[in-house]
């Protein structure tokens, strides 16, 4: 969850994530699931006081599996459920997105905090509400009653914190006008041999800013406008000690609770495929291949020719959520229709027994059966007539923006 409430003090930038001041609730690890002291008072200037702290932690390693810059810009769009790093098959993760702007608009509050088990959404925080609030039922089972109020308390430093470093930055990077992005994620991993990783990066403006390197122990500047936040962190030996106690310890004790007590919610669900044709431009034929109620977001598509893949022509929608806790995709090829091939879509899933493999197809606009064995899948005969029709789309929020490849 949130780390504990930050002091945003006389230095600037980062998270300090405090031990909360009474104990946690019995039936809550001892630490908060979240950052409580927040590094952001040491950004910019000055030195910090001791502060209990809520301890994030970041591996350099595990940070490679984040888009290196993208994130941040497409974090912000979609108020902070974009391009999240993806786990493979028998790993969890636990993951925390804080987004905070200087020009808030309708649909973008000024701070937004949320956190994700897996590809699950479970913790939502924003300015408008200032109240921390469960998303999914079972999220409530796995936490004490008062834990909400704690969290709530918490998140009401990170958003004060975002607020006034945002003036900081622009002060240290000569802008004098515009809308200008902090952006923070950071969040562990428990893999299938039960080693762990862990991530903490600070963003600006659609770039990377700062981030902590769990190998080296150490804050690393992306940017030479970080350097002073890099020299500043790194002196402050608590605040070191906090990001590495919590990505390696409280984050995974979290992280194992919630994946306790979700169980159900965050099993794998095997895909389902239809596929459908339409005509397109120059007397071509567009085929779509729909790819859905599939959890987690992991997934390969690919349309393959006469049994062959064709990764390089298959255009893909990206991975969107069916706001059901599952997730869809949609996966186009164009072919000349007088052409004889055979055309077949081939999903790839962990929930998929033996191969992971099913494949699709279609005979004259007529949607196929699934059929989850690799080969022994329906055909396109592109020498036959076809039937126009067209896939139903239906209207999603987009909050995860990665390829179907």
């Amino acid at each position: 969850m949130a780390r504990a409430a930050p002091r945003w003090e006389s230095r600037g930038l980062g998270p300090a994530h405090t031990a909360p001041s009474a104990p946690a609730p019995r039936s809550d690890p001892a630490a908060p699931c979240g950052l409580r002291r927040s590094p952001l008072h040491l950004l910019l200037r000055g030195s910090t006081r001791n502060v209990s702290v809520w301890r994030p932690q970041a591996s350099r390693k595990a940070a490679v599996k984040v888009a290196p810059c993208s994130w941040l810009r497409v974090l912000l769009l979609l108020v902070g459920a974009a391009a999240m790093p993806g786990t493979s098959a028998g790993s969890h993760c636990y993951r925390h997105f804080y987004t905070g702007v200087s020009d808030p608009s309708p649909g973008v509050p000024v701070f937004t905090a949320v956190g994700y088990v897996d590809d699950q959404r479970i913790l939502h925080y924003d300015s408008e509400t200032r109240r921390q609030e469960p998303r999914g039922d079972w999220v409530q089972g796995a936490v004490s009653p008062d834990f909400w109020d704690m969290e709530t308390w918490t998140l009401w430093g990170w958003q004060d914190g975002f607020e006034s470093n945002l003036v900081t930055l622009r002060d240290r990077y000569n802008q004098t006008r515009g809308s200008h992005t902090l952006q923070f994620m950071y969040g562990c991993e428990l893999h299938e041999d039960k080693s762990t990783g862990g991530y903490m990066r600070f963003g600006y403006d659609g770039g990377d800013f700062v981030s902590y390197d769990l190998g080296t122990r150490t804050w690393v500047a992306e940017i030479t406008q970080a350097r002073v936040t890099q020299c500043r962190w790194n002196e402050d030996k608590a605040l070191l000690q906090d990001a590495r106690s919590y990505l390696e310890e409280t984050c995974i004790v979290w992280l194992r609770q919630f994946l306790q007590h979700g169980e159900a919610a965050l099993q794998s669900k095997r895909p389902m495929a239809q596929v459908s044709d339409r005509p397109s431009r120059d007397g071509r034929t567009t085929l779509a291949c729909r790819v859905h109620s599939f959890y987690p977001k992991n997934i390969s598509v690919v349309w393959l020719r006469n049994g062959e893949a064709q990764p390089q022509e298959t255009s893909c929608s990206g991975v969107l959520p069916s706001g059901d806790g599952t997730f869809q995709t949609w996966a186009t090829i164009e072919i000349n229709p007088s052409s004889d091939h055979n055309y077949t879509c081939s999903v790839e899933h962990e929930s998929l027994e033996s191969t992971r493999m099913l494949a699709v197809g279609v005979v004259i606009g007529v949607v196929l059966p699934v059929v989850a064995v690799m080969g022994a899948a329906g055909y396109f005969r592109t020498h036959e007539a076809l039937q126009s029709q067209a896939p139903e789309r239906e209207t999603q929020e987009r909050e995860a923006l990665e390829s179907c490849g």
